[in-house]
């Protein structure tokens, strides 16, 4: 492509200036949820290997099952941004309705499967140790989930209407108070006892109830305004629920689908026993809060893309996806590059001197191959936000499940039919992951995406 013409796509409505007006709060929050997530493994380091192992298994378990019902809500983003591309404004706040309706009805089902989630970690093969503490961290965070639900309502809104530096500020009041109140009740501070992981669990419950709190009080400090007048259309539509049901439902259930396997191949990991699973914790640990800020970009995309497939301009909806998928390919330099030549000093924060060789070594091998991955999951991440955008849920959905359960189905017989090394383990499954971005690629090229309709 002539530099030019690349120049002239970067510089228009649909490119790098508008892309990080609204990605880069988004990114700034996502790094923020990673960071509280970063910092509980960090404290219950200090508490044992066996609590630090247990909130990556018993977080990544709780986020599998609620994940469907967050993802069908994190759908109407997509919904809001096309109807203000269209200037529908007094229609969403109708979208916003919905989604709370939505979590009303979500919270109940969410509570009925917390024994489903404390049984699968018990047949996961962790150490009885580990078992007992990630069911105790699971079952506080699914038990309060309702607050992320609300939460997540008003937050989608919020990125649908473009105002992202909105949610970037209920982010870090919501961060620095998970990180105050896990100190306090993680270590027993201020006259609180010791609750160990159950403090963490109750820390990040806290955090749910700050963000919500502070999306609430801006949310209606803008009450006159259209878009905000809540009140006048706080109302069940069937139509706009059908919608957010129909597309949502795609939406929530890759979300559901990915979890649930990266959940099932942590726990294949992690059943190699105590000291595997502390370096794949510290693997997975780094690379999701390095990875996580993408995820900002990608819904940016997301909303860029539907903003301007709601307008009926499909030319500038394809330059936010290049502008998304520029943007992505700089921070993934970055983060490699990281991943690359800091990978000891990364390691080092999460064990002791004493550490086992083991550990450390299988550690610094996974962080470092997933240096090769960033690039891979960074593109995906873009081209899947861009065609949700543009209302291609279903198609997104089926590539991502039949990617991600391709790869828990190779780990699982890898381990426990080959019996391969951990090290051997990780290497075969990270170089697959091409396979993904190739599918979506394709899925993008075909043009499917620019024909879909989600408002009329």
């Amino acid at each position: 492509m002539p530099i030019n013409k690349v120049l002239k796509r970067l510089q228009g409505p649909g490119g790098i200036k508008p892309m990080m007006e609204i990605a880069f709060p988004l990114m700034l929050s996502t790094s923020t949820v990673a960071m509280m997530m970063f910092i509980d493994r960090l404290y219950l380091k200090q508490v044992s290997a066996e609590a630090m192992n247990a909130c990556l298994s018993g977080g990544f378990t709780s986020l599998a099952f609620s994940s469907f019902f967050i993802g069908v809500i994190g759908f109407s983003t997509a919904l809001v941004a096309q109807h203000l591309g269209a200037r529908q404004l007094p229609t969403c706040p109708r979208v916003l309705t919905q989604t709370i309706i939505f979590s009303c009805l979500s919270i109940p089902i969410i509570f009925a499967l917390i024994p489903a989630g404390r049984w699968l970690l018990e047949t996961a093969g962790l150490s009885s140790e580990e078992t007992h503490q990630a069911q105790t961290y699971l079952t506080i965070l699914m038990a309060f989930n309702g607050l992320n639900l609300f939460r997540e309502s008003l937050s989608s809104y919020f990125g649908g209407l473009g105002k992202t530096r909105v949610i970037l500020l209920s982010t870090l009041l919501m961060g620095l108070a998970n990180v105050g109140a896990n100190y306090v009740l993680i270590f027993g501070k201020l006259g609180f006892p010791a609750f160990g992981i159950a403090g963490a669990g109750y820390g990040t419950v806290f955090a749910w109830f700050v963000g919500l709190f502070a999306l609430c009080v801006i949310y209606f400090r803008q009450i006159q305004l259209p878009e905000y007048q809540l009140s006048k259309s706080f109302r069940l539509d069937l139509g706009i629920l059908k919608k957010l049901v129909h597309f949502g439902f795609a939406s929530g259930l890759r979300i559901t689908l990915l979890i649930f396997a990266i959940d099932l191949m942590i726990l294949a990991f992690q059943s190699y026993g105590v000291e595997v699973s502390t370096a794949i914790t510290i693997v997975f640990t780094w690379i999701h809060t390095l990875f996580i800020p993408v995820l900002g970009l990608e819904i940016g995309t997301m909303s860029l893309t539907g903003r301007f497939i709601g307008a009926r301009d499909p030319s500038n909806a394809s330059d936010s996806v290049f502008s998304g998928l520029s943007l992505a390919s700089v921070y993934a330099l970055i983060i490699s590059s990281v991943c690359l030549f800091a990978t000891s000093e990364m390691v080092g924060m999460f064990l002791k001197t004493d550490s086992a060789a083991e550990i450390n070594d299988l550690a610094i091998w996974g962080t470092q191959l997933y240096a090769f991955m960033v690039f891979i999951m960074a593109w995906s991440a873009i081209l899947g936000g861009a065609l949700r955008g543009a209302g291609d849920t279903y198609g997104t959905m089926t590539i991502s499940a039949v990617f991600w359960w391709f790869q828990y189905a190779l780990v699982v017989i890898l381990i426990r039919l080959f019996e391969l090394s951990p090290s051997v383990v990780l290497g075969i499954h990270i170089f697959s992951s091409p396979l993904l971005l190739f599918a979506l690629i394709g899925r993008f090229r075909s043009g499917a995406w620019r024909k879909f309709e989600l408002i009329g």
